[in-house]
């Protein structure tokens, strides 16, 4: 699988001259998510890897985080409205959505299920389609 350095946003921020308007942006949304008592998410933005992979039939494209600490596989669903599904805080990224309307292949499960992390969790249901990367096709891996 061919990888890639999605680099550093703090340096690509700061080359942009917005670092600090994002400090303020992000200070800002926290409060207000604490304010309701729900837990953020917690992004260090720094430098990860990422590697490309397709989702469904027809396959749609992710750029995945390649996460040594875990063997989950999770995309966001288009359903999804928070705050964490919608991109880090000021960063003026989007994330990329898995419609699983637009998949034939895709099985929604009956089980919920809650991964806990260092630095934070996500929730979603069970639910089952096609993964590919590096050139293979796993079909109906158990996805959430």
């Amino acid at each position: 699988m061919e990888t890639r350095s999605a680099g550093s946003l703090i340096a690509r921020l700061i080359k942009a001259n917005l670092y600090q308007k994002y400090l303020e942006e992000r200070s800002f949304l926290r409060a207000q998510i604490l304010k309701k008592g729900s837990q953020p998410i917690m992004d260090y933005y720094d430098d990860i890897y990422t590697g490309n992979i397709t989702v469904g039939t027809p396959g749609q494209s992710f750029a995945v985080v390649l996460d040594t600490g875990s063997s989950n596989l999770w995309v966001i669903d288009t359903h999804c409205e928070t705050e964490a599904c919608k991109g880090p805080p000021g960063s003026f990224f989007t994330r990329h959505k898995f419609n699983t309307t637009a998949s034939s292949t895709f099985s929604m499960g009956n089980n919920t299920i809650t991964l806990e992390y260092g630095s934070g969790w996500c929730f979603g249901m069970l639910a089952m389609d096609t993964v590919s990367f590096a050139g293979k096709l796993i079909k109906y891996h158990l996805t959430s």
